[in-house]
């Protein structure tokens, strides 16, 4: 037989005898190949099913682009409109674990005052991941927030982006204000039926008035809300009145009428009351803070 030929038939002979040996020893390498050459997973987290808590946190979340993450919101939340079509779970300081984990969310984001703290002790120990941001009202406050829920939500991009726009709204406020006298600014919260409240220190309102170049006169008299006397405000003599009536369409006029004492004061007298979405001051300055500034100042400073 021709010794080529031999070694054609015998090379077929052999992988045949030696195959069945060879296949416990080539079985890994091949499930190591397949593994090496299977597309590589995303590295990205699957989306995570968020409940939100503060109206300021809800419109971050929406101003980063993670809207269609969240699963529900407490009552503050009502901005954007679209946020409106997701369950309501009550007041942000009034939360009931029942209610959050019965969606089975993956995240708690909300305000360091939410609450009650039995209440978010029990959503810990049920394995929920909590993040709460505190509630200081200053630009530096809103940055620090929105850079940390961007990280945390993986919208890093932006989150650089939203701040550069609140920044740049907030400087061109500043610069309108800049080297002129500071008019005195004050905000009343509209009651139905009630005399209103004005915002002294450590409220949304009084953060407002400064970072759009106002003084607020009640700051140094007190905190949070209080109703004032007739005798008081026409001693405060504003030059404006910024107002809110949580949505129910009072006008200027609605609002001197009744309350008669404020067209006593240089703002009533001279017609310069403005009305502000109270929304933006729920659960901490938020991602309209720039703008809304900027037009304030503009109404501040109208020579400029």
């Amino acid at each position: 037989m021709n010794k080529a030929l031999g070694k054609k038939l015998l090379a077929p002979l052999a992988m045949a005898v030696l195959m069945p040996l060879l296949m416990p020893l080539l079985m890994p390498l091949s499930a190591m190949a397949t593994v090496i050459n299977a597309p590589q997973e995303s590295s990205v987290a699957e989306e995570k099913r968020i409940i939100s808590a503060g109206n300021g946190i809800t419109e971050i979340i929406y101003a980063l682009g993670a809207g269609e993450q969240l699963v529900a919101v407490d009552l503050t939340s009502n901005y954007p409109p679209q946020v409106n079509k997701l369950p309501k779970l009550g007041y942000h300081k009034q939360l009931s674990a029942e209610g959050i984990l019965a969606l089975k969310p993956d995240m708690l984001i909300g305000t360091d005052d939410m609450g009650p703290k039995s209440t978010i002790t029990q959503l810990e120990m049920a394995g929920l991941e909590v993040e709460s941001y505190g509630t200081s009202n200053s630009a530096e406050n809103i940055h620090k927030r929105i850079s940390s829920m961007a990280t945390l939500l993986g919208k890093e991009e932006q989150g650089k982006a939203l701040w550069q726009s609140i920044s740049s709204d907030l400087k061109a406020a500043e610069e309108l204000a800049e080297g002129k006298k500071k008019p005195k600014v004050l905000f009343l919260l509209a009651m139905e039926g009630r005399t209103p409240s004005v915002s002294g220190s450590g409220t949304e309102a009084n953060a407002l008035i400064k970072l759009a170049g106002g003084f607020n006169p009640a700051e140094e008299q007190f905190s949070s809300y209080k109703p004032l006397s007739n005798e008081s405000l026409l001693i405060m003599a504003p030059d404006i009145i910024i107002y809110s009536d949580r949505g129910r369409g009072l006008t200027m006029e609605q609002l001197l009428d009744s309350q008669p004492v404020l067209k006593q004061t240089p703002a009533g007298k001279n017609a310069r009351v403005i009305t502000v979405d109270g929304r933006l001051l729920l659960g901490g300055l938020g991602p309209r803070t720039g703008e809304t500034a900027l037009n304030l100042a503009k109404a501040f400073y109208p020579e400029s």
